[in-house]
This record gives structure tokens, sequence and C-alpha cells, in this order.
């Protein structure tokens, strides 16, 4: 059974979850505490499986508790279920915890949230990747300027003006950035030359993704791999990222989704330069099977090294503590079929991006056809009937 602690400071709320939640006493070992203090002790003395967390408490809050508890029990999974719906309270718990609630809730959609999570934790500690992750030398730290970015977004008075002086201390990232803005995907009809004008015109989120998979792409060294094309990747995870917004915004995804998409969608290749980095001699083995066997770089890279770069690259932004909306589009972006969620999500966005950015790359004879999608998950999701305008979407960008 499932350990699962409750914590809220309301004893009113307390009770509700207790009355709500009876149905799942057999499937589920439930404690209940009126404050993070009660509920840390008890976690201490008896790790659990899963951890749902009011976020304003007196004393220690949810987003401190939940940082407790990532420390003291680091496979639980953490989640908060609060009322308070204010972009400060989101930023402060999208750090601590894995999936944010809305109150009132119902049971199944706890235990689909639960059972996703515990499924994306299953593939990220999976013995192959687990062993491969063990061998690997370096993992890419952060950049710095991403988390200094992150704590100007999640200070109580964001500035775009500090943001925009952030980003200006890096002077490739500038130049990125401008030419992004000033690119025929983003469509403004005047010409931008302020990075704050850029910062303002672009949004946090959007200027966020640049930021981070630019410099991840900065900290590669090409020399290591001279066989393998560092800007057939970032043209890819360009073109991706693209394809990606577009077809969530087409669909009418959440602004929320669409910026899970786009930054999914251009990290979703990490795994393939940690591999590269850290195991050239064995990825010149995975390009050489690729070649000669005509094989798909994630079907060469798991005889090779027991895990795809998918897993990997998950791995790592799970690390990062990027939100799991990300994770889950890197980790099955190449077979949406093994997630546990049901509708359109950044999983969808990335996993048909991916494949026709892969197919515009590759001309066929047949130019309708896209081989990397998972036509028995779009089946499942009754998406099919999409895919020509999606593919339309993806031609234009």
């Amino acid at each position: 059974m499932r350990r699962v602690v409750f914590v809220d400071d309301a004893p009113e709320i307390l009770n509700h979850l207790q009355r709500t939640l009876a149905p799942m006493q057999a499937e589920w070992a439930m404690e209940f505490h009126p404050s993070a203090t009660a509920a840390l002790t008890a976690i201490r003395e008896t790790p659990c499986d899963v951890v749902v967390s009011d976020m304003t408490m007196p004393g220690m809050d949810g987003a401190q508790f939940l940082g407790e508890v990532r420390k003291v029990c680091p496979q639980a999974i953490r989640i908060v279920l609060s009322g308070d719906q204010s972009p400060a309270n989101y930023l402060r718990s999208a750090s601590v915890a894995h999936r944010f609630l809305q109150k009132p809730f119902d049971v199944a959609t706890l235990k689909a949230t639960i059972e996703k999570a515990e499924a994306l934790r299953d593939v990220l500690v999976n013995p192959a990747l687990r062993s491969l992750a063990n061998e690997i030398n370096t993992l890419p730290s952060l950049p710095s300027i991403y988390q200094e970015l992150m704590k100007e977004m999640q200070a109580p008075q964001a500035s775009l003006k500090k943001a925009s002086r952030i980003v200006a201390k890096d002077l490739g990232m500038v130049t990125k950035i401008l030419q992004l803005v000033n690119s025929a995907f983003f469509g403004l009809r005047t010409h931008v030359s302020d990075p704050e004008q850029a910062v303002a015109l672009l949004g946090f989120d959007t200027i966020k993704s640049l930021v981070l998979s630019s410099q991840v792409f900065a900290q590669f060294d090409q020399a290591q791999l001279p066989s393998f094309s560092l800007d057939e990747l970032w043209r890819h995870a360009m073109l991706a990222g693209t394809c990606a917004r577009r077809i969530a915004k087409e669909t009418g995804a959440s602004q929320a989704v669409m910026d899970e998409a786009f930054t999914a969608a251009l990290l979703h290749d990490v795994g393939v330069l940690v591999l590269v980095a850290n195991k050239p001699d064995d990825y010149a083995r995975v390009l050489e099977l690729m070649q000669s066997k005509q094989m798909p770089d994630w079907e060469a890279e798991r005889e090779v090294f027991g895990a795809d770069h998918a897993h990997v690259g998950a791995y790592l932004l799970g690390i990062w503590g990027l939100g799991d909306g990300i994770v889950e589009a890197v980790a099955y972006h190449h077979h949406p079929d093994d997630y546990k969620g049901s509708g359109f999500c950044a999983v969808t966005a990335v996993h048909v991006a991916n494949a026709m950015a892969e197919a515009q790359a590759r001309p066929r004879e047949n130019p309708t056809e896209v081989p990397g999608l998972d036509q028995h998950y779009l089946a499942r999701e009754q998406l099919m009937p999409q895919l020509p305008r999606w593919r339309e979407l993806c031609i234009a960008a």
C-alpha cells in the first residue's frame, strides 16, 4: 500500500479530506497532520510515498515543509493542494513540488496525479539508467544565468528591467534572443534592438527557456566527437520548439502547456549532449549503428548503453528541478504511449513536433510520411484527424 501523508492547518479541511478519501483506504495507508512540524516528525520516523500539503500554514509553510521533505525523504512524491492560485504562490511551490492541485479537488484527479508521478519516477530509476548515471563523470550544472533569472522571477517584486540586465551579462545570449525575437516565428511588426523590450515582448517563460537551452548547448565541446554535428542538433531543437508551440496553440492549449511544450522541445535532446560529452567513444558506436543498420538514435543508444537519450535527458532535467510537465515530455518524446496521462499536453506536442522536424530534415518519396509518429498513442487520444493541420504548421515553420 502507498503511504500518503496529508498536511493542512485547517481542521475542517483535514476532516473533509478524510471523508472524501475514505474510499481509498483499501489502497492507501493515509495519515492526516494539522501542522508541517508534526508531519515532518512522522516522516522522519517512517518514510512515505506521497506527501500532499497546503501552502499557507503558520510557522512552517508548505514550500518550506516540502523542501525539508525533499531532504529527509527524497523518493516521496510531493504535491501542493492549495486554494491560493497567485503567481507568487505557484512559483514558490514549483521549486519543491512535483505537482500543484487546486482546491477543491476530486479523488480521481488526485489518484491520477499520483499514478502519473509514480510512473515517471519509475522510468527515471530503472536499473540501466541508474547504472549509466553512475558511470557519467559530469552532468552539466544548471547554468548560472538561468539560476539568476529564476531567482529574479521568484522575487516578490519581479522586474523586467532586472531580468533584462541578467540576460545582457551574456553577449551571446543577448544576440540569440534579439535574433529570435526579430524572426518570423514571433511575428512582430517592429524591429527590436533593446534586451529589456525583448524580455517584455517574449515574457519570462519564453526567455527562461531560451536562456536555459542556449547555455546548455554552449557548454558542449564539439572536439570530443568531431563527427557529431552540434549545429544540426541545435537547428533541430529550435525547429521542434517552434513546431511544438504552434501545435499547442492550434489545439487551444493553455499558456502553461504552450510554455512547457516550447521548453521541453528545445531541451528534448539534451540527453544526447550528456552521452556524447561523457561517452564519446561509445557514442561513436551509436552513430555507426544508426548509419549501418538504419536505426533510430534511441534504439542504437539502448543497444550500446542500455538506456536512451530521452531518459538521460529527463533524469538531468529532474535533477535540475524543472517541472514534471517538461520532464515527462522529454522522457516520453519517442514513446508517448508509455505516458499514463490522457488528453493533449506537452508530451503530445513535443512528440509530434520532434517527429515532424526529423521528417523535414530527411525528405522522403512520400512527403506526407512521418515515420517517427506513435500511431497507437495518437489514435488512443483521438488526435489522428489533426495531423494534416499540424503538418502544415510545421512545414510553415
